[in-house]
């Protein structure tokens, strides 16, 4: 990615868990001046999990938290809060995660923070909003992912519910957070000052289903649990092949059918009064499953790879996160950048390419603190005063 886009703005970064702490990464790989202000407790996120990376923390701050700087501060104090109030004047973005008033009993609520700075982009991540009966619950990506219906979509028809085993919500509340924070600046070209952006996890997690949403807005049919299968295609899905592994087709138009079947030497399938559209395919996927779930059982997983690549059917094998990696053609796709951090090498970087690259993790993820006395120095405090800061408890830094 080309160096620097955003290397004009600073954002400071009041988040801790996931979403607002990869909304901030995000905008920081793509060159803004990120500056996370972290408690003395630190974010949790830094205990996430079982793998301990150096001085930083959990593997899960370290993936979400690249491209930063970080102050220590206690914003509680009067001190601390007068530091953060000259950071704002000086910055173009603020993004926190706070529960509804968290912000404003702190002193930097949006009208506060629009004095000091009058063009600011504030945004706020939240699990339900700033109004509202819900606004002051506690939330959650699980508990997002249950109150939205998620959950109720994932798994067997006959099974419970489900989660994903990754933060759904919250990566894509972040990614929605970023898409409003950039709107905001580039409005700002024209003129359009400062906004004040909300972002809540229940939104988020609810435009994941914008499409099923529609449908049962539209005949009041209430979407169901498939499992491996897709609804509205068949055959679409994942089916186990000899060696025990799994693959999936896609079979999106009526000339894909005739290509798998092709593919599988069964010109009789084809023109199958059960099976000749996609809505009869549907209707009689039972029938369907019965003829293919032992056809793709008889041969092993590559060489149904191998035969339907090349009958240009879309397809794949379901993999491991160690297959991604031991897939050299496949692996070469993705932003697998240097973390610069002793013991782990690389991570999962953005997955916007920009003139022909990635962006890179030009700062690993920081220790709590470790740029507290930097930061100060340029927001224009001598010396004598950041020591005072550290000796009283109104910032701390890392040892």
């Amino acid at each position: 990615m080309s160096a620097g886009v955003l290397s004009k703005i600073t954002v400071i970064d009041m988040t801790e868990g996931v979403a607002g702490p990869y909304a901030a990464c995000l905008l920081g790989d793509m060159g803004a001046n990120v500056i996370k202000i972290e408690r003395a407790e630190g974010d949790w996120s830094r205990t996430a999990g079982k793998h301990i990376v150096g001085n930083v923390g959990s593997t899960q701050f370290v993936a979400l938290n690249r491209n930063k700087r970080d102050i220590g501060l206690d914003v509680g104090t009067a001190d601390g809060l007068r530091i953060v109030e000259r950071m704002v004047s000086q910055s173009a973005v603020l993004l926190s995660n706070f529960r509804a008033g968290v912000m404003t009993k702190l002193g930097l609520g949006y009208a506060r923070c629009r004095e000091l700075r009058p063009d600011i982009v504030y945004c706020t991540i939240s699990g339900f909003g700033q109004e509202g009966a819900y606004a002051q619950f506690p939330a959650s990506d699980t508990v997002m992912q249950a109150m939205s219906g998620v959950m109720n979509l994932i798994g067997e028809a006959e099974g419970p519910p489900m989660r994903t085993a990754f933060p759904l919500v919250d990566i894509t509340a972040a990614n929605h957070a970023v898409q409003a924070i950039l709107a905001a600046l580039y409005g700002q070209l024209s003129g359009q000052g400062g906004k004040q952006i909300d972002i809540s996890l229940i939104a988020a997690a609810m435009a994941l289903m914008n499409i099923a949403f529609t449908d049962y807005l539209a005949a009041g049919r209430l979407p169901q649990r498939h499992g491996n299968q897709n609804p509205a295609h068949a055959p679409a899905g994942a089916y186990e092949v000899a060696d025990g592994r799994y693959i999936t087709i896609a079979i999106l138009r009526e000339s894909h059918w005739k290509k798998l079947c092709a593919a599988l030497n069964m010109p009789a399938l084809e023109n199958d009064s059960r099976f000749c559209t996609n809505a009869l395919r549907i209707e009689n996927r039972v029938q369907l499953e019965e003829i293919l779930i032992p056809l793709f059982k008889s041969k092993p997983g590559k060489w149904w790879t191998a035969t339907l690549r090349a009958a240009d059917i879309i397809s794949g094998p379901v993999n491991s996160f160690a297959d991604v990696i031991a897939d050299a053609d496949l692996a070469a796709c993705l932003p697998l950048i240097e973390t610069h951090l002793q013991g782990m090498p690389r991570m999962m970087g953005n997955p916007i390419r920009m003139d022909g690259a990635y962006a890179t993790a030009s700062r690993p993820a920081p220790a709590r603190g470790q740029h507290t006395r930097e930061v100060l120095a340029e927001l224009g405090y001598a010396l004598p005063e950041v020591d005072n800061f550290l000796r009283t408890g109104v910032a701390f830094a890392a040892d």
